[in-house]
């Protein structure tokens, strides 16, 4: 209730039009901090947000988070695209831009718009201000369309010596993607690959591991392929999104495994 009255008793957002930014900017507050104060330290303190978008996107029963709040014809649609979907949209944008801008994104919002009635494109430009990061398209895709992230692991194979990661875009929605290999020895490194339309590139949120970034991904084009100077029985394990802050409604596709595959 706290996070209401920040949200919404005092930012005044158009609860009918936008019922996300109050409901889910609140659930996602309330999910943060209670994994604080119960000192629960889950990796993905959202999950079951998460869980439940999921479950929404591939019913077939999703509407556009721009439907009016008396225009859904199932009250399960309305209830995840404003609390679970409306939640995401925040932690999501950690995985775009970042924690520490996402947490600028929220206090300065708030200092703006004070009274204000924003809209979601006011707070999206915010957003833009503080990381530097072009997000017109997220707010488009997540918020004005059932548009999904679906990625996988298409193969994993080999050419003079190095290995060849091949990834698909199977869903509408594009993203940057950040990948996590377990090498045969165990050591770790991740790639990262930017999205072209956002021109930007966030920090490494993995300071201790080493990070190598890859040229940008087209939205156009749904394949990508890079290399890993390694033979492929030097790679043990190869995931897409190690955060899980990427919603990709079908996840299983997202890991590579030598011990599966061979």
């Amino acid at each position: 209730e706290m996070a209401h009255a920040w949200f919404q008793g005092v930012l005044a957002s158009n609860e009918t039009a936008h019922s996300w930014m109050d409901e889910g900017f609140t659930t996602f507050i309330e999910d943060f901090a209670m994994d604080i104060v119960n000192k629960t330290n889950a990796n993905n303190p959202f999950e079951g947000s998460y869980n439940g978008y999921r479950s929404l996107a591939n019913s077939g029963l999703e509407k556009s988070q721009g439907t009016h709040a008396d225009r859904y014809d199932v009250n399960r649609s309305y209830s995840i695209a404003s609390y679970s979907k409306g939640s995401i949209f925040l932690s999501q944008l950690i995985y775009l831009i970042g924690f520490d801008n996402l947490v600028e994104t929220l206090q300065q919002f708030y200092k703006q718009y004070q009274f204000k009635h924003p809209t979601p494109n006011d707070f999206i430009r915010v957003a833009e201000k503080v990381s530097g990061a072009h997000l017109g398209w997220y707010l488009t895709d997540w918020t004005r369309t059932t548009n999904s992230i679906d990625y996988s692991i298409a193969s994993v194979t080999e050419k003079d010596g190095n290995s060849v990661i091949s990834l698909q875009r199977k869903g509408l929605m594009p993203m940057p993607i950040d990948i996590l290999v377990t090498y045969a020895d165990g050591s770790l490194e991740t790639f990262y690959i930017p999205l072209r339309m956002m021109y930007f590139s966030k920090e490494n949120p993995y300071q201790n591991i080493k990070r190598t970034a890859l040229p940008e991904w087209t939205w156009a084009d749904p394949n990508y392929s890079f290399k890993i100077k390694k033979p492929v029985k030097d790679i043990k394990q190869i995931v897409i999104d190690p955060s899980q802050l990427m919603a990709d409604i079908k996840p299983e596709d997202n890991m590579y495994s030598s011990t599966i595959s061979n």
